[in-house]
């Protein structure tokens, strides 16, 4: 269910991005379990200095091709799978040779299920939660009857 977008330099070939896009979704599927096939991915390609980031804000040194990534997902999880998110993007979006751990931005949206809609004008979730309700109702009604 997540949807990043992944702010980058314009110039790498699609092959790259789709690299970029892959190990994020790898690291989100490593680190806070997301389902298989849950891939929503925009890339967002901008001239040389249209991203702006300090280069030596909180004491990291930055050069001067900035990586933002955002993430919007469901809220609930505790700051140690955030941690571990953050971690296992830098590691893997670093291993690709393609981005320094350093230049990467990362930041969490949050939001609720009502918030989302994968298609058809359908809030998929709101749906499905409204029918294990009532499921879990008829089975509380029948478990009465007997």
């Amino acid at each position: 269910m997540p949807l990043v977008t992944l702010s980058l330099e314009a110039g790498r070939t699609g092959e790259q991005k789709r690299q970029l896009a892959n190990v994020l979704y790898e690291a989100l599927r490593a680190a806070i379990q997301i389902p298989e096939n849950d891939r929503f991915v925009a890339i967002r390609e901008h001239a040389a200095g249209d991203l702006i980031a300090d280069p030596g804000y909180l004491g990291v040194a930055r050069s001067g091709h900035p990586v933002f990534v955002e993430i919007t997902l469901r809220r609930g999880r505790p700051p140690e799978k955030k941690q571990a998110l953050y971690r296992e993007i830098a590691q893997r979006m670093s291993a690709t040779g393609l981005v320094r751990a350093e230049d990467l931005l990362i930041v969490l949206h949050e939001n609720d299920t009502a918030d989302w809609s994968f298609g058809s004008g359908v809030a998929q979730y709101v749906e499905r939660e409204q029918n294990e309700r009532e499921q879990k109702e008829r089975e509380q009604r029948e478990q009465g009857r007997e």
